[in-house]
């Protein structure tokens, strides 16, 4: 498994980053050269998070930190639809948001 975090300036198998570095639209940190399935997911950005709960959200968000933005502005006291606006989302995405924060 190649994995990629912060502190490290190659993956595990030596390639360097950020040469080899890709993060592709989901936010996953991805190895160009090793081409695997499983990486490290790259953390969320508190400021893009900060923005969605704010009501401007960022062009595109990651989904970790959209879960973030739905959990920071559920602890509000807002509805789905209200949360939903907010971030630019669907109201489906919020309450499927809740019932993985809720479950964990």
């Amino acid at each position: 498994m190649t994995h990629w975090r912060a502190d490290r300036d190659t993956c595990v198998h030596g390639h360097p980053f950020p040469t080899n570095l890709r993060i592709d639209r989901r936010g996953w940190a991805l190895c160009i050269t090793c081409q695997r399935a499983s990486y490290t997911p790259v953390s969320p950005d508190p400021a893009a998070i900060e923005r969605a709960a704010v009501g401007d959200p960022p062009e595109r968000l990651t989904p970790r930190e959209r879960t973030a933005a739905i959990h920071r502005l559920d602890t509000c006291g807002l509805t789905a639809r209200q949360i939903a606006e907010r971030i630019g989302c669907s109201p489906r995405t919020v309450h499927r948001a809740r019932g993985r924060h809720t479950t964990a």
